[in-house]
This record gives C-alpha cells, structure tokens and sequence, in this order.
C-alpha cells in the first residue's frame, strides 16, 4: 500500500512526531540546566545524575563544558523544532535599501 503524503493521517502523525521530540528536547534540557546549577552554586557538588525518565546519565564537575555545549546544542534544536512547528518567536531579515 502506498502512503499518499498529503493525507491528514500523515501529517498529524508527523506533526505528533515533531512535538515529542521538542518535548524531550526540552525535557533534557530542563535537566542539563539543573546539573549546570548545581554545580555552580554549591562547590561541594562533584557528581549530578540527570533523569529524563528515558535514562539517567551522571555527570561530574570534570564535565561542565560538555554540559554547556550539550545544552547550546539542545537550544538550537529546539529552536529548529519550533520553527517547523510553527511556534516560538519568528525570524524577520533585515532588508536595506542599496542606495
């Protein structure tokens, strides 16, 4: 059987699909950021463990620049999710006359 792509079962399954991820997205993020703050506001913290409900990952201090990275990576993927949901804040370029 073939799927015809304009049907309105595929897009909502699609459209399902690309929520679920910015959902996770933005789970694991919310969890980065706690690790991060953590770290940062108690000197005594050596290790953190963050659980999304899929897994959990335990992180140590050693490793703050890959939660930094980890979470700019994330940003921009939810920033990239929103877009092709059509939701966050909308882009406008700039136009300047050439004169």
């Amino acid at each position: 059987m073939i799927i015809d792509e304009n049907s309105a079962i595929l897009k909502e399954s699609s459209s399902k699909f690309w929520q679920d991820e910015l959902s996770n997205a933005k789970i694991l993020l919310v969890g980065i950021e706690k690790a991060i703050n953590a770290f940062a506001t108690n000197g005594a913290i050596q290790s953190y463990t963050i659980d999304t409900g899929q897994d959990k990952q335990t992180v140590t201090r050693a490793d703050i620049g890959s939660l930094y990275k980890q979470r700019d990576k994330l940003l921009v993927q939810i920033q990239a999710l929103e877009a092709r949901l059509g939701q966050g804040s909308p882009r406008c370029p700039q136009i300047c006359p050439g004169f």
